[in-house]
Order: C-alpha cells, then sequence, then structure tokens
C-alpha cells in the first residue's frame, strides 16, 4: 500500500551507506554458518510484492475474521500438509502457524495446563533451553529427567519419578531431536510407561524443532509423532524449509483445544492462538516452499544432508575429533576445537563438545575449510593472566549472592574472577567447595545484576548455545568460553544424590510424605557417581531442614 507523501521521506546517505555495509557482512557470514540449525537455501522472490501489504492472520486460522488483509486460507492448506507428515488422523488436529518452536512448545504445554491443573512436566536434561523458561511464564511444577549420554530422556528414571508422583497428572514434553546432540527421546518407551503405572491422566507433547522436517523423509525414523500417541507438536519452518522470517507451526489434538477457546468480539473469531497479531507472511513462505520444493523434493533433500553430515564425520575423524551423530540426525557432534573457529564458523558449543548441523546450504568446500581451520588452530596458546588486571577483595555493604556449579578445571575460580575484575565488579567474598567431581562456587558481589550479565551474555557454553560478545579485554572472554558451569537460582537448595535411576524420585517422595511442595527440579551437575540437583520451594526453611544432611549449597 504505497502513497505519494511517502516520496517526500528518504534515507540519508549515511545510513543507506550503513545498510549497504550490512549486507556485505551478512553475505560473508552466511557463508561461514554451519553451527545452526536454519537452512540459507530459498528464493521467495515472487512474493515480495506482498510485502507492501499488512498481513495479519490474527485470530484462528480455520475460522473468519473481521480482518480481511490475512492468509488464513494458506495458512489452512499448510496446515493439512503437516498433519499428514505427522501421520494424524484427518480432522483430528488443530494449529497455526507460529513465531517459531518456542512458541509452539508454549502453546502444547499451556494447553496441558489447561487441561491438566496441579500436574508436574518431566522433561530431559537436554531439552531446549527455552523449556525451563516457559514452566516459569506457566507457573507449572517441574522435574528434570537425567538425560543418557547420547542425549536422549533416561527413561528408568523418568520410570521412578512418576512412580512417586502416581496420583499426580503427568505432563511429559518430549524432544525429537535434542539441540546439542539430535537425540530422539523414546515415545513408545514413555508411553509404556504410562501403561505399566496405569497413570490414566497424562500428556505427551513433542518438541520436534528440527526433527519434525527430518524423520518423515528417512526410512528408519523411530516413533515420533500422532501416530505414536502425542498429543501435540511443535515443528520449526525456518530451520530445514528455510524462511527469511522465524516461524514454525503447532499442532495438537482438536477435541483438547475445543475445551479451551474462547470468543472475541472485537476480532469477531476465536481466540485459540498464543499471540493475538500473528505474522500473515511466514504461511505464504511455508506454502509456497510446499508448493515448489514439494514433498518430494524434501524427500531427496534430507537424506541429502545425512549424506553431508556423513562427509564432515570422515574428515573430523581423520583429526581424531571423535565425531558422531545418531542415524537419524543431521547434527554431527565432535570435540571442541579453538574458540578461534567455533567464533568464525559460528558453532554452539556445551562444555567440551560442539557440533555442525549439516543443512541443506551446507557444502563439501565448507566442511573442508573448516577441519583445515581446526587442524592449522588446534593448539592455540593459553591466555595469559598476566595481561589481565589483578582481581582485589574489597569490602562492600552490599550481600548479593551468586552460585555456580561446574567444572573442576583448575583455573576456574581465576577464569570467573579474573573476568569480573575486567568488568569492574569487585568480588566481596567467595568460597570454593568440591562435589561430585565439579565445583561450586559461590560469589558474593558488590554489582549482582551486572556480574550475572557478564557469566551468562558472553559465554559460549550451557544452555545458551553460542552466545558471545567481547567485552573489555578479548583474553578475558576467551578463558570464560572455556568455563562449563551453570547459574543456581537464588531462592533454591543444592542438594547432592546418589547419580542412579529414582534417586531424585525418592527424595520428591520424602518432600511429598512432608507435604512439602516443590516448585520445580533441576539437575545442574552429573560426575563421580554423584548429581547436584537444584531444588526451588515456597517452603524454603522447611525444605532446608528436612535435607539438611545432602544440602551442599544453602
Amino acid at each position: 500500500m504505497k502513497s505519494q507523501w511517502l516520496s517526500k521521506y528518504s534515507l540519508s546517505s549515511a545510513d543507506a551507506e550503513r545498510l549497504d555495509q550490512f549486507f556485505d557482512d551478512i553475505q560473508k557470514e552466511s557463508k561461514l554458518f554451519l553451527g545452526y540449525p536454519c537452512n540459507g537455501i530459498f528464493d521467495y522472490s515472487p512474493l515480495y510484492r506482498f510485502l507492501q501489504f499488512p498481513l495479519n492472520n490474527v485470530g484462528d486460522p480455520f475460522l473468519a475474521s473481521n480482518y480481511h488483509l490475512n492468509t488464513h486460507a494458506f495458512e489452512c492448506e499448510l496446515l493439512e500438509i503437516f498433519q499428514d507428515l505427522t501421520q494424524a488422523p484427518p480432522g483430528s488436529t488443530w494449529g497455526y502457524i507460529t513465531n517459531g518452536g518456542t512458541e509452539g512448545n508454549h502453546y502444547g504445554l499451556f494447553l496441558a495446563r489447561e487441561l491438566m491443573p496441579g500436574g508436574i512436566v518431566y522433561y530431559s536434561q537436554d531439552a531446549h533451553y527455552s523449556i525451563d523458561k516457559i514452566l516459569r511464564c506457566l507457573n507449572l511444577d517441574s522435574i528434570m529427567i537425567r538425560s543418557q549420554p547420547d542425549g536422549s530422556m533416561d527413561l528408568d528414571d523418568l520410570r521412578e519419578t512418576l512412580r512417586i508422583h502416581r496420583d499426580v497428572p503427568a505432563i511429559v514434553c518430549a524432544t525429537i531431536g535434542t539441540t546439542m546432540k539430535g537425540a530422539v527421546d523414546d515415545i513408545a518407551g514413555i508411553q509404556g510407561i504410562f501403561q505399566d503405572l496405569a497413570l490414566k491422566r497424562h500428556y505427551l507433547h513433542a518438541d520436534a524443532a528440527l526433527g519434525g522436517m527430518v524423520l518423515p523423509f528417512i526410512d528408519t525414523a523411530p516413533p515420533w509423532n500422532f501416530a505414536d500417541g502425542i498429543d501435540s507438536i511443535a515443528i520449526s519452518g525456518h530451520k530445514m524449509i528455510g524462511s527469511p522470517i522465524p516461524c514454525g507451526v503447532v499442532l495438537a489434538k482438536k477435541g483438547n483445544v475445543d475445551r479451551i477457546a474462547q470468543s472475541v468480539e472485537y476480532i469477531g473469531t476465536l481466540d485459540t492462538t498464543l499471540s493475538g497479531s500473528r505474522n500473515g507472511f511466514t504461511p505464504l513462505f511455508l506454502w509456497y516452499a510446499f508448493h515448489t520444493i514439494g514433498v518430494d523434493g524434501f524427500k531427496q533433500i534430507v537424506p541429502n544432508c545425512l549424506k553431508m553430515a556423513d562427509y564432515a564425520i570422515a574428515q573430523l575423524n581423520q583429526l581424531d575429533r571423535n565425531a558422531w551423530r545418531h542415524p537419524y540426525s543431521n547434527i554431527v557432534v565432535f570435540d571442541r576445537p579453538s574458540p578461534v573457529v567455533t567464533q568464525r564458523w559460528q558453532l554452539a558449543c556445551n562444555g567440551s563438545l560442539t557440533h555442525l548441523i549439516a543443512m541443506p546450504h551446507v557444502v563439501k568446500e565448507q566442511v573442508d575449510q573448516l577441519v583445515a581451520d581446526i587442524q592449522s588452530l588446534e593448539s592455540p596458546p593459553e591466555p595469559s593472566l598476566t595481561d589481565l588486571p589483578v582481581c582485589e577483595t574489597t569490602l562492600g555493604e552490599t550481600n548479593e549472592e551468586i552460585t555456580l556449579v561446574g567444572s573442576s578445571e583448575e583455573y576456574l575460580l581465576t577464569q570467573i574472577s579474573v573476568a569480573l575484575a575486567s568488568a569492574g565488579i569487585s568480588i566481596e567474598d567467595i568460597t570454593a567447595v568440591q562435589a561430585a567431581g565439579g565445583s561450586i562456587i559461590q560469589l558474593k558481589v558488590n554489582d549482582r545484576a551486572r556480574a550475572l550479565q557478564i557469566l551468562n551474555e558472553h559465554l559460549d557454553i550451557g544452555r545458551c548455545h553460542g552466545q558471545y560478545r567481547p567485552f573489555n579485554t578479548e583474553s578475558a572472554t576467551q578463558m570464560l568460553t572455556q568455563a562449563d558451569y551453570q547459574t543456581v537460582s537464588q531462592d533454591a537448595l543444592l542438594v547432592k544424590l546418589n547419580d542412579k535411576p529414582g534417586a531424585l524420585a525418592e527424595l520428591m517422595k520424602k518432600c511429598r510424605e512432608h507435604a512439602i511442595s516443590i516448585r520445580s527440579v533441576r539437575l545442574v551437575w552429573r560426575g563421580q557417581g554423584s548429581a547436584l540437583v537444584e531444588i526451588a520451594s515456597d517452603q524454603h526453611q522447611t525444605l532446608q531442614s528436612l535435607l539438611v544432611d545432602q544440602v551442599v549449597v544453602q
């Protein structure tokens, strides 16, 4: 929608140059993009003409709306395609195009909460980082289940935990392609546990952000969809399909959705989606992809991605990088290289591991150059501590604690303290405890908010997967990228358990027997036969008294 009055406005020459420079930078970075699951190959130029209209898919895509500038018709056709891909019986599901996988997971867990008030959410240690955030937003009780070394949910631990809570509705958030390792949680095994324990009230949501557009196109796919008993699923659109704007799809059993729908007179339709205004362009993009490339096209693209993943494994293992992948995944896991390499190639890292994701745009030449870079930078010099300002301990009036749990590397204390000092943050007190093969570090600083910002925003590790921002000195940041740690909530207890299936379930049983309501449980560290678990409850003092012999940090 153009108007003559817009013609008198134009961008300044400086701003125009800035955009030109940004375009050049993005073009260069797109050729070094190997660590994240976004397809860089797509062409939606025939759709550019629609960008002149304020398309908005507000409301339920299956119902008429007072807002006529929408793409609901295309959205509904697209949803039918995804219903087929997820093997949903015709007419049995409802869904909509979301802003991405996180919104899809949010909707699935929101629906579960509305259907099963008081339920407990069970999710794996390797689940996407957004699950923690969603659970806090929805105020859902939750218990984190251990993961197997391959990244999949430990069903022995899940069974024991569910057995203890058989009288509470079970909401399981299964991952269909974990973020770092591409593992698929055992849907059939989870369903078997429901049956063995005679759990009548249960809900199974599948986070299939990447896997949902991989598994339909391979012959050896494990159980993962509606045919296998899931209740809802979230799939990303910008990952395997490709889109200039992040997007996704959520599907859920229609009978469940109908129970929570509400009518809104203002827009003249039902309010069944999480967001009000919704992107009207992304349904067009995805619809266009399926009407050009089509399902048959993806049947060729996905196997080619797996072949490229195998090529990367072969090349990386010539350097003894211990590269591997699940047979159904295009995620190649290997030993973490130099920070210079991970930053150049935009590789997501978690502790000692990193990964390459063989998306459709990845070619052999890129893999070869990555391997060459790893080889040439195999032994980078260690950062020199003498180049950094010395951390001075000063007394102050504030008393703000931060608790970190991480590796027991010799210089972990130095890495953290020097990095904070480099940012001008005064450490007023510091305590370190060794437990479960790891380090527990408790800091008192003069600016807790700023310290957490430094420790969370400037690291290339943990659940943040790949965040990296330079601050003050390059060396301080380089050291922090090697510090594998997780922060512990300020109002939580850190408890030591034996690292075996059922240990956490027994602890939860003990709490229930003493009428202590647990808000959340999160596994933060495992090592040497023990595990450290973060437990939060509104009955903090009572919980602390009950677990006094197991509490590591209060």
